[in-house]
């Protein structure tokens, strides 16, 4: 584990209300995550009771029904946006928190937070990959838009071109997390660039 900045105590100088940057970070995380796991919660009720809400809905008329209807459909659009977006942000602020100057260290938390956010930062690439080793697997690579399905027997071409398409998108995931988290983890060599 890297050191981190959280590991000496922030000189709080101009005031006790004043914070150190970490700790409004860990203040955003926080309030991120619970927008976030608030959000959740509440469009899974949402979408689990529409078959209910919706009969309901169609049966008024005129106003009722367009005021009704957007706010279903406003709710249904924002709830999981506000939801991922939250989770998201809270890894985001969680990891800024760690690695700036706070006034209590938390070297436990600091390391889920960061095993959270390489996890999250690097998810892409290891889909991207395992898409490759199922397709060798398989002997077949599937595409959702347009839905073809290319086999290594039938169409050979096509198949390693999804394969290298996966390898490419895969790679550049790859590069974008370890650029980002390469001056977090090896601050050292970073800066000799």
């Amino acid at each position: 584990m890297p050191q981190t900045a959280s590991s000496q105590p922030a000189n709080l100088s101009s005031g006790p209300q004043a914070l150190s940057p970490g700790d409004r970070a860990r203040r955003k995380a926080l309030f991120s995550l619970l927008v976030g796991l608030v959000a959740l919660p509440a469009s899974w009720l949402l979408f689990s009771q529409l078959e209910r809400l919706w009969p309901e809905i169609v049966r008024m008329e005129g106003i009722a029904f367009m005021a009704a209807a957007t706010l279903l459909g406003g709710a249904m659009a924002i709830g999981p946006l506000a939801a991922a977006i939250g989770l998201l942000l809270a890894i985001w602020f969680g990891v800024d928190s760690v690695y700036k100057p706070r006034s209590k260290p938390s070297p436990l938390l600091d390391r889920v937070i960061v095993g959270a956010g390489l996890l999250v930062w690097f998810t892409p690439a290891l889909a991207a990959f395992a898409m490759i080793g199922q397709a060798l697997a398989s002997g077949r690579i599937h595409f959702v838009r347009p839905p073809r399905d290319y086999f290594l027997a039938t169409d050979p071409i096509a198949f390693w071109q999804g394969v290298g398409f996966w390898l490419i998108m895969g790679g550049l995931f790859a590069f974008l997390a370890w650029r980002y988290w390469r001056g977090k983890l090896f601050p050292r060599s970073a800066d000799a660039e």
